[in-house]
């Protein structure tokens, strides 16, 4: 295994196990967690970008400046509305997790590869094979099947998945520039809109340095770094194969939410699970077989 594979599967893996840490501060509001983990992954982003990247960003920002009007509010839209996507859907995931559970947020992300080709086929056109429209119309069935038990929790994976789904989307657009600093400038730009509804969303701030240095941990562990790592893995692996190993992250939460924290599941909803499963395979089947004939 090399070391690109060997980040994108550390980087899974370590989304895999952050509902754990979530719980450790989900007294607090899901939009207190947010901010500081913003607030954080904004200070360490900037320290790395002025350490250990000033050449690049200065070569990114003459190409920003050459670009043609039209480009310009281009980029500058598509960055923006990514930061806005990012913000929303990290919001209701950490609510998810400690107000309603772990299960429907690995849901979400169980869906979000098949949610994000229909949305590329409508959006941008891509193209999708048979096999893969049945892919898409077993998810949805499975998705009926999760909302009979609870419609409520669906709606949040599907706010989860199509958040994510979009902000992947409006990436692939948003071609030419370093995705860390494009990152940094998302992550800025979710600063600031939190300011906007600071007394919304966060309210009065306790001082809880305990509180304060978990969530440093988690913009520095289970933000900024698996971000690196994921972005390192794609200068060498293709999209498809971090698409397949991107379902390490639900896996783990799923094995989580059901023998550590001991959640529960109806029989209606294992069944959907089971068709999210075979959807799945069906999904990646001509992935894997491009693969193997490269």
């Amino acid at each position: 295994m090399n070391k690109h594979y060997a980040s994108a599967i550390i980087a899974f893996l370590v989304w895999g196990f952050f509902p754990l840490v979530l719980r450790t501060v989900g007294t607090h509001p899901a939009g207190e967690i947010l901010y500081f983990r913003i607030l954080f992954s904004l200070f360490i982003l900037i320290i790395i970008l002025a350490a250990f990247m000033r050449k690049k960003t200065r070569e990114n920002i003459v190409l920003f400046k050459s670009l043609d009007a039209k480009a310009k509010r281009s980029v500058i839209v598509l960055t923006l509305v990514g930061g806005a996507l990012l913000t929303v859907n990290w919001l209701v995931f950490i609510y998810v997790v400690n107000a309603v559970n772990v299960k429907t947020a690995s849901f979400s992300y169980l869906i979000c590869p098949v949610v994000t080709a229909g949305l590329g086929y409508v959006l941008l056109r891509e193209k999708l094979l048979t096999i893969q429209w049945f892919s898409i119309l077993l998810c949805a069935v499975s998705c009926v099947l999760m909302g009979i038990g609870n419609i409520q929790e669906l709606w949040y994976s599907l706010l989860i998945a199509f958040s994510y789904a979009l902000y992947l989307i409006s990436q692939r657009k948003n071609q030419g520039f370093n995705r860390l600093i494009v990152l940094a400038v998302q992550v800025a730009f979710a600063f600031l809109l939190m300011n906007l509804f600071f007394s919304q969303l966060v309210g009065s701030v306790a001082v809880d340095y305990s509180f304060f240095g978990i969530v440093f941990c988690i913009a520095l562990f289970f933000t900024v770094l698996p971000l690196f790592l994921n972005l390192y893995a794609l200068n060498k692996i293709d999209a498809a194969t971090i698409g397949i190993l991107m379902y390490i992250n639900p896996l783990i939460n799923f094995t989580l939410a059901f023998l550590v924290l001991h959640e529960t599941a109806s029989l209606t909803q294992q069944v959907g699970y089971g068709i999210i499963a075979i959807a799945l395979i069906l999904f990646n089947i001509p992935i894997m077989k491009r693969k193997m004939l490269a």
